[in-house]
């Protein structure tokens, strides 16, 4: 058995705009244990915060689960958490424009890093992690004004 990784994205909140759309990774242990592993906050004040054992539909209005890849049952569990939580959270004044979205390409990019995802399988998340991102529905309201 391995342990699967996904990329979950959530409805905007108060507006349902692409760049609200919040994005966690979510992780499906071999142990049958799982945990949400995203940043919480705003521009400046995110922190890096995990839910072991969340339901991913409990934690908001949940709109796409994107399967990212199968980690090897040989990656400790502990291992995975530690080198997701020690991805940078990216509160200077210069990242205004960085979010959560950002984070989880980056805290992906780690994983590949240490060969437990293919570049290709990142890559390949990532851009339906965008699609689902370019779906939110006040997006295209705006747009068809």
């Amino acid at each position: 058995m391995s342990h699967r990784l996904f990329i979950l994205v959530y409805r905007g909140d108060p507006l349902d705009y692409s760049e609200y759309r919040h994005t966690a990774l979510y992780v499906q242990f071999a142990s049958q244990k799982r945990s949400i592993l995203h940043i919480l906050g705003t521009q400046g004040l995110y922190r890096y915060v995990e839910y072991p054992g969340a339901d991913p539909m409990e934690l908001g209005d949940l709109v796409r689960a994107v399967p990212v890849a199968d980690l090897s049952a040989s990656v400790e569990e502990d291992e995975i958490r530690e080198t997701v939580a020690r991805t940078p959270v990216r509160n200077g004044y210069l990242d205004l424009e960085w979010n959560c979205q950002h984070w989880v390409g980056d805290a992906l990019a780690r994983l590949v890093d240490r060969s437990w995802v293919a570049g290709t399988e990142r890559a390949d998340a990532i851009d339906k992690m965008t699609d689902a991102c370019l779906e939110a529905h006040d997006d295209q309201l705006l747009a068809a004004q």
